[in-house]
C-alpha cells in the first residue's frame, strides 16, 4: 500500500463508522431518547415509556421552571433528542424562546410536543393579574393532568412507533391511575370542613387546585416567581389571614421562604412544617418524588394542616 492511499482509506473508514454510528436521535443502546423540561412530565414520559426510552429531565428537583436557563448540555439534549416534551402556555418562561425555535425548525425526524396544549383553552385559568397569559400550573388539577398526559402518551407513540402499542397500553393504565388518585383527593377533602379551607402560599401555583377540589387559595406572588412580592402582596396576604383566622400558612420548595416568612411574622401566624411542592417533584426516595406522589403529600399535608393535625408547625 502506498503513503498516497492512506488518506483515501481512512476518509472510507471514516464514512463506514459513521453510517454504523447510532442517530442522534436514539441513545447508544437503540433506545429513543426523549428530553422533557419538568419534573413532572418527566415522570410521565418514564411511567409511559418505561424501559423502551431513555428519558432525560432538565429541571430536577426543587428547580423553578419559570426561572431555569437552559445549559450549553441542555440545548445539545434538545438538539439530539428524538423526542422533546415540554409544558407550553409559557411555563418555562426564561427556555421559551429556545423551545419555539426548536418548534417552529425541528430537525429533520424529530419529534416535539407541548403537552400542556392539548387542553381546552377554555379550560385554563386566566385573571388581569396574570398579565397576557393563562395560569400554567395546571397539573394540580388531575383532569386536566390526564389530557396532558395522554398527549405525551401520544407522542411516544408517534416518535417511537415500533413500541406505539406498548405505549398505549401504559398511558391507559397511568390515566387510570390519575383518575383514581382523582377520586381519592375528593374524599380526602371532604373530610374537611370548607370554612377551614383557606390556604396562603409562597405563589400562586394552586388556583386550578383550588377550583378542582373545593378549596380558597391566596398566593403571596404571581404565576411566576420571576419577581419577588412587593410590599402590596404582603400587606393583602396579611390582611387575608386576619380576617380569616387562619393559623397556618405554607411555604414552597421551589420559592425562597423571605417573603412567607415575613408575612408569618406580621400576620401573627406559623409556617407549617412540611413545604408544599409546586412547580417541582421532590428529591428521589421522598414522598413526592413522583408526580402522584407529590400530589397526595401536597393534599394529605395540608388537609392535615387545616384539620385537627395543626399542631405542628413552626
Amino acid at each position: 500500500m502506498t503513503i498516497r492511499a492512506l488518506p483515501a482509506l481512512l476518509l472510507g473508514s471514516l464514512l463506514f463508522l459513521a453510517s454504523c454510528s447510532p442517530s442522534s436521535e436514539t441513545a447508544s443502546s437503540g433506545k429513543l431518547k426523549v428530553v422533557c423540561t419538568t419534573g413532572m412530565i418527566t415522570d410521565a414520559a418514564r411511567r409511559i415509556g418505561g424501559e423502551h426510552v431513555e428519558v432525560t429531565g432538565l429541571c430536577g428537583p426543587g428547580v423553578d421552571p419559570h426561572l431555569y436557563l437552559a445549559t450549553r448540555a441542555d440545548q445539545k439534549r434538545l438538539k439530539d433528542a428524538g423526542l422533546v416534551l415540554y409544558h407550553g402556555i409559557h411555563l418555562e418562561g426564561k427556555m421559551g424562546d429556545l423551545l419555539a425555535r426548536i418548534s417552529k425548525s425541528p430537525r429533520e425526524g424529530q419529534h416535539i410536543a407541548a403537552v400542556a396544549e392539548a387542553i381546552d383553552k377554555e379550560k385554563l385559568i386566566r385573571n388581569e393579574l396574570f398579565g397576557a397569559y393563562p395560569d400554567p400550573h395546571l397539573w394540580f388539577d388531575l383532569q386536566l393532568w390526564k389530557t396532558a398526559a395522554a398527549a405525551a402518551g401520544k407522542a411516544l407513540e408517534k416518535a417511537d412507533p415500533e413500541n406505539a402499542e406498548i405505549h398505549a397500553s401504559a398511558t391507559r393504565a397511568y390515566l387510570a391511575e390519575i383518575e383514581e388518585t382523582h377520586s381519592w383527593a375528593l374524599e380526602k377533602t371532604a373530610q374537611l370542613p370548607p370554612r377551614k379551607r383557606k390556604v396562603v402560599t409562597s405563589h400562586d401555583a394552586y388556583n386550578y387546585f383550588a377550583r378542582a377540589y373545593g378549596f380558597e387559595v391566596k398566593g403571596l406572588q404571581g404565576i411566576s416567581t420571576e419577581t419577588k412580592p412587593g410590599l402590596q402582596n404582603i400587606r393583602a396576604a396579611v390582611k387575608y389571614i386576619r380576617e380569616n383566622g387562619i393559623s397556618i400558612i405554607f411555604a414552597e420548595t421551589s420559592v425562597p421562604r423571605d417573603a412567607v416568612e415575613k408575612v408569618a411574622e406580621e400576620a401573627g401566624c406559623k409556617i407549617y412544617e412540611h413545604e408544599l411542592y409546586s412547580d417541582a417533584l421532590g428529591e428521589p426516595g421522598s414522598p413526592a418524588d413522583s408526580f402522584l406522589g407529590m400530589f397526595r403529600f401536597n393534599l394529605e399535608t395540608i388537609v392535615d394542616a387545616l384539620g385537627e393535625k395543626s399542631g405542628n408547625s413552626k
